[in-house]
């Protein structure tokens, strides 16, 4: 197989907006680990679970820009599960302040998801 034909056959490039969107996602992961330790904190487990999810996030996201579909294959499921745990917020009578964050995540996961499946126009 030549490279013609390798990067014919190469994933779409994750495009810009979504993957602005996920790195920002992935930053915000990161940085609830700021309230271990806190009276808020969720269980510790959970704490780094969403801390590695921001970390896979990032770490995939150069790949997947450059047309690894696994790479946007793990920045996509990465982005879900964060987004479920997030729901947990809300279960768990969080304070206002962690379910707006969380309230973001999950619309910012379904905004970028949404922005990801959207066809770029013929001859544009």
């Amino acid at each position: 197989m030549n490279t013609a034909t390798r990067t014919a056959a190469a994933a779409p490039a994750l495009p810009a907006a979504p993957a602005a969107i996920f790195a920002l996602l992935g930053l915000i992961d990161i940085a609830l680990l700021g309230v271990i330790g806190s009276a808020i904190a969720p269980p510790l487990g959970v704490s780094l679970l969403v801390a590695t999810l921001g970390l896979i996030t990032l770490a995939a996201l150069i790949p997947a820009r450059q047309g690894s579909r696994k790479a946007l294959v793990t920045v996509v499921a990465a982005r879900v599960i964060s987004a479920l745990l997030a729901a947990a917020a809300f279960i768990a009578s969080a304070p206002a302040w962690i379910m707006a964050i969380e309230a973001f995540v999950i619309v910012a996961t379904i905004t970028a998801l949404v922005l990801l499946r959207r066809q770029p126009k013929r001859g544009d």
